[in-house]
C-alpha cells in the first residue's frame, strides 16, 4: 500500500517504517487494516482532524498500552468527551474494535459517575458516622484529660479553660449554621432554640472568672492554638461544601446531650464541692452549658436528630465526606483536650475565682497554725502574771495581818 494514500495520524511521521504500528496500535496488528479498501479517501477527510486533539499531539496515547494503563488514561478524560459512533465509521473490523473498547471505558466511567452523583434514598448517615467514628471515639475517651474528667479529678483552673476553649467552638459553629441555615442539608438538623450553646457558656465562664473577665475571655485573640485550628477546619469544610457542617454539629451536640450530663455530675463533686442529697445538688449555677431546658426528653429529642440526618438528600461522594469530617471532629476535640493537659502540666492556666477563694482558705489557715503558738504563750504569760498578782496579794495581806492584828493583841 503506497505511502502517499496513508490516513492522516499523529506521530506516523516519526515511524521509520508502517510496519511498527504493528506493535504500537492495536488496530494494526494483523495488518494495515485499510489495504485493499476503497474508502481510504473519505476516511481521512473524516477522521483527519484527529490531529487537533492535545492528546493525539505526540501520537496516539493507547498505542502499547495494558487494558489496566488504558483505563488509567481513560480517567483523564473529560466528561463531555464525545463517544464514537461506531456505526458511522468506514468499515474496519480491527479499527471499530479498538474504538469499542475506548467508548466501554467512557460508558462505564459515565455509568460510574452517574451512580456516584445519584442520591441515596435511604443514605443511613447517622448509622455511619457512629460506625465510621468508633475508632476515633474510643480514642477521645482515652485521652489523659478524658480520663482525668471522667474521673472527677480535674481542677477549677482546668474546667475554665475547658469552657473557655468550647466557647469559641461553639460561637463560630453556630454562626457557620446560622450562615447556612438555607442549606437542604444544614436546614435539617439546625435548632438553634434548642441547641445553641454560646450563651451558657459565657454564662459559666462569668461565674468561674467574675463578670468583668469575660470581655476578655472571649477576645478571639485569646484562643489557643487547637481551638484556632478548629475553628479555621469547619470553616474550609463550609467552603468545600456546606454540607460536612453536619458532622460537627453532630460530633458536638450529640456529645453534650449523652456523656455531658455525666460529666455535670463529675463536676458538682469535684470542682463544685459538692454533695449528692445536699440541697445545693440541684444547682444549674456553673452548668449552664450541660442545661438544655427546651428540649423536654434528651433521648426523644436524639433519635428524633438521627431521624433528621438519615433524611439528608444526599449523594454517596457526599455522605462518605461527612463520615470523613466526623473523624476529624473528634481529632480536633482530641487536640483541645490535649492542649488543656499541656497547659495545666507546664503551670499555664489562668485562675478561676474558685481557685482563689480555695487558695486565700488554705492561707487563713495556715496562718491560724502559725499565729497558734504565740496566742498560746501570750495566755501563759497572761495566766502566769495573775497568779503573781494574787499571790503577791496573799503575800501583802499577810504582812498586814501580822503587823496590825499582832500589835493588837
Amino acid at each position: 500500500m503506497p505511502d502517499t494514500i496513508t490516513p492522516p495520524h499523529p506521530g506516523l511521521d516519526r515511524l521509520a517504517n508502517t510496519d511498527e504500528l504493528k506493535k504500537l496500535c492495536p488496530a494494526f496488528q494483523n495488518g494495515c487494516p485499510y489495504a485493499k479498501m476503497n474508502v481510504v479517501d473519505s476516511l481521512a477527510v473524516t477522521h483527519g482532524e484527529i490531529s487537533k486533539c492535545p492528546a493525539f499531539k505526540e501520537g496516539c496515547p493507547f498505542s502499547s498500552k495494558s487494558p489496566e494503563e488504558m483505563a488509567q488514561l481513560i480517567s483523564l478524560i473529560p466528561q463531555d468527551h464525545p463517544v464514537l459512533d461506531t456505526t458511522k465509521l468506514p468499515p474496519c473490523n480491527e479499527g471499530i474494535e479498538l474504538v469499542k473498547v475506548l467508548n466501554s471505558f467512557l460508558k462505564s466511567q459515565g455509568r460510574e459517575q452517574k451512580e456516584e452523583d445519584e442520591i441515596l434514598e435511604d443514605p443511613q448517615l447517622a448509622m455511619a458516622m457512629r460506625e465510621g467514628t468508633k475508632v476515633i471515639h474510643r480514642a477521645a475517651e482515652t485521652s489523659v484529660f478524658t480520663r482525668r474528667f471522667m474521673k472527677g479529678d480535674i481542677t477549677a483552673d482546668e474546667y475554665g479553660l475547658y469552657i473557655n476553649s468550647l466557647y469559641f467552638v461553639y460561637k463560630y459553629m453556630e454562626e457557620l449554621l446560622e450562615q447556612y441555615k438555607e442549606h437542604p442539608v444544614v436546614k435539617l438538623i439546625y435548632f438553634p432554640h434548642e441547641l445553641n450553646r454560646q450563651e451558657s457558656l459565657k454564662q459559666d465562664m462569668a461565674y468561674f472568672y467574675g463578670e468583668e473577665a469575660v470581655p476578655r475571655l472571649v477576645d478571639p485573640a485569646t484562643m489557643p492554638s487547637s481551638v484556632k485550628k478548629y475553628v479555621e477546619t469547619m470553616k474550609e469544610a463550609c467552603l468545600k461544601n456546606p454540607a460536612l457542617l453536619i458532622a460537627h454539629s453532630y460530633t458536638r451536640y450529640l456529645g453534650d446531650l449523652s456523656g455531658g450530663q455525666m460529666l455535670a455530675k463529675r463536676l458538682k463533686k469535684s470542682v463544685l464541692k459538692l454533695e449528692e442529697g445536699d440541697s445545693s445538688w440541684d444547682t444549674t449555677i456553673g452548668l449552664n452549658f450541660y442545661m438544655f431546658n427546651t428540649l423536654g426528653n434528651h433521648t426523644d429529642f436524639k433519635n428524633f436528630y438521627r431521624e433528621r440526618l438519615n433524611a439528608a438528600k444526599v449523594d454517596k461522594k457526599t455522605r462518605d465526606l461527612i463520615v470523613a469530617e466526623s473523624v476529624v471532629s473528634f481529632e480536633l476535640n482530641i487536640g483541645l483536650f490535649d492542649q488543656i493537659q499541656e497547659y495545666s502540666d507546664a503551670g499555664k492556666l489562668v485562675p478561676t475565682v474558685l481557685n482563689k477563694e480555695e487558695v486565700e482558705e488554705e492561707i487563713e489557715i495556715i496562718e491560724v497554725t502559725r499565729d497558734s503558738p504565740r496566742k498560746e504563750v501570750k495566755s501563759a504569760v497572761n495566766w502566769l502574771a495573775a497568779v503573781g498578782a494574787l499571790t503577791s496579794v496573799v503575800v501583802v495581806g499577810a504582812v498586814v495581818y501580822q503587823r496590825y492584828y499582832v500589835k493588837r493583841g
